[in-house]
């Protein structure tokens, strides 16, 4: 069984190996080239007076290797998708499709032995791409991920460490799932990737924000806080809320922020800011310097106010607990699955 999966699969494995080979040379050779370009400007910040000056030459870096990143990140994403479709969904399917699955389930071997060698092979398979294809993109991303601090994005997480494996294997499933439900490769293909996508739309936006407790904060609108806030927006109305995008601890996720609120917890109308607003206006137009608004003097004005922002966050340290936990949930999906497979393969005729 181990050899004939083998030759069926041989050409997939082929491909794949060549595809995993010319992208590991690519990032090897420009995450060599980005890594020497940060120690470069990092040792130029180093010999720099002014924060601003290292800001920008940090800020152009990001800027220069924006593109790459985003088209990398989408190709690690699509990777168990296409897993999926070209891998899980005509395992089964294809079989059912031509007929052949009568000579092949009539053999020697039983059914429930044939699938659990496709299966198992298979699916170690569809980790080994996706892991070498997210180890590589982790590696290459890591001095553009130090910089940002942002590794709860969601382009960020689902396509770096161990969340990728488990997505492979989930997808790789899901096609075999489908394919034995459908009985029709194409339709059980295009069926994978519908699936796939819901999943993961639903799993993070519904499911990663709320597997663990947040941490929520009362963060106090003075100078210091505002002259870190990344944004100060205020209603047209002069009865329309107040909002301040202010930082959360570094490395964290910010899962939600309130609009300006008083010292009883309401929301405070844009007219109560408006004085401070026309105040910081007079003064000549906004600069900004090293990628920061000059809130400063805003938020000295609007000190004795006492106003507040209530921020709810995740912690930098749970980025690994939720790594984990979500590649377990989608690995105990891929089993259900799999009994599933298990089971309905043992009635199919």
């Amino acid at each position: 069984m181990i050899w004939l999966t083998w030759r069926q699969f041989r050409t997939q494995t082929l491909l794949a190996a060549a595809l995993l080979a010319a992208a590991a040379v690519y990032l090897l050779i420009t995450g060599t080239q980005l890594r020497h370009s940060y120690s470069a400007d990092l040792l130029s910040c180093q010999t720099q007076s002014s924060q601003y000056t290292c800001a920008g030459l940090l800020n152009g870096l990001q800027t220069q290797y924006n593109g790459p990143l985003d088209l990398l990140e989408l190709l690690v994403m699509a990777t168990p998708a296409l897993v999926g479709i070209f891998w899980g969904a005509p395992l089964i399917a294809a079989e059912l499709e031509r007929g052949t699955h009568y000579m092949v389930w009539n053999q020697s071997v039983t059914r429930g032995r044939w699938l659990a060698v496709k299966l198992a092979a298979i699916a170690l398979a569809s980790i080994v791409t996706a892991g070498v294809i997210s180890l590589l993109m982790t590696w290459w991303a890591s001095p553009l991920d130090t910089m940002s601090g942002n590794r709860f994005g969601t382009q960020a997480f689902n396509a770096r460490n161990v969340v990728p494996l488990g997505y492979a294997v989930f997808a790789f499933v899901l096609g075999v799932t489908l394919g034995l439900v459908i009985r029709r490769t194409l339709p059980a293909m295009a069926a994978t990737l519908a699936v796939f996508i819901a999943v993961q739309f639903l799993v993070t936006i519904v499911v990663r924000p709320n597997v663990m407790p947040s941490t929520t904060i009362t963060m106090p609108i003075n100078q210091t806080t505002m002259s870190q806030a990344a944004r100060f927006d205020r209603s047209q109305a002069v009865t329309g809320p107040v909002t301040i995008d202010l930082p959360t601890p570094a490395g964290s996720w910010g899962l939600s922020e309130s609009p300006a609120l008083n010292s009883a917890g309401q929301p405070i109308p844009t007219s109560e800011v408006l004085t401070c607003w026309n105040q910081m206006i007079s003064r000549g137009p906004l600069v900004i310097k090293g990628g920061n608004k000059p809130f400063g003097p805003l938020g000295a004005c609007l000190a004795p106010l006492n106003l507040h922002v209530d921020v709810s966050y995740l912690p930098a340290d749970r980025y690994w607990p939720l790594q984990w936990i979500e590649t377990a949930l989608y690995v105990a999906l891929a089993a259900l699955l799999a009994a599933f497979c298990f089971r309905r393969i043992r009635r199919s005729s």
